[in-house]
């Protein structure tokens, strides 16, 4: 991964918190360091929740589709602090040892018509910042409309998300 210089930010406990952040705080099962930081914000995250759960527990990606997109953004924006958190939700959708290093590799090959198709999306979205109409075509054959939007989605939230940690820094929890 990319080393970026940053502005560190650092992270809130939970108890000084905003209150208005109280149900969000329930809603977020184990809170992550990048949940500390956005919470100096309350408005931000009290926006972004829904979205997040609506990516991360909802939605028409299948998990292993939706790992599959996030890890891609992760490797293409040098995320490590997602990328480290999500190769742990990857395994848990299925996702093989090869096939997460697979992920780093900018191609396509080796992979099933489907996944390739995905993941030619994520580089299309982040390269072109739109899917091209083939790959739109089919990837709604193989995902639905449905699909398709949240992935587009689950895209562009995870490129802010990248741009979130790698400015403010925001470091892997101690473990």
């Amino acid at each position: 991964m990319i080393e970026h210089e940053t502005g560190d930010i650092e992270p809130l406990p939970e108890d000084e918190w905003d209150p208005r952040l109280d149900g969000v705080l329930q809603q977020l099962g184990p809170v992550l360091n990048v949940h500390r930081v956005m919470a100096r914000h309350p408005e931000l995250m009290s926006a972004w929740s829904p979205l997040r759960q609506h990516i991360a527990t909802g939605g028409s990606l299948d998990p292993r589709n939706r790992e599959l997109a996030i890890l891609r953004v992760a490797h293409r924006l040098g995320a490590e602090y997602e990328w480290q958190h999500h190769v742990v939700r990857g395994r848990a959708a299925g996702l093989s040892e090869a096939e997460i290093e697979g992920i780093a590799v900018d191609s396509t090959r080796g992979w099933p018509l489907e996944e390739s198709t995905l993941l030619s999306a994520v580089d299309d979205l982040i390269d072109r910042r739109k899917l091209g109409y083939e790959l739109q075509s089919t990837l709604t054959a193989s995902i639905g409309i449905e699909g398709v939007m949240d992935l587009i989605v689950t895209v562009g939230m995870y490129v802010t998300l990248a741009m979130f940690i790698n400015t403010t820094g925001v470091q892997m929890e101690d473990r």
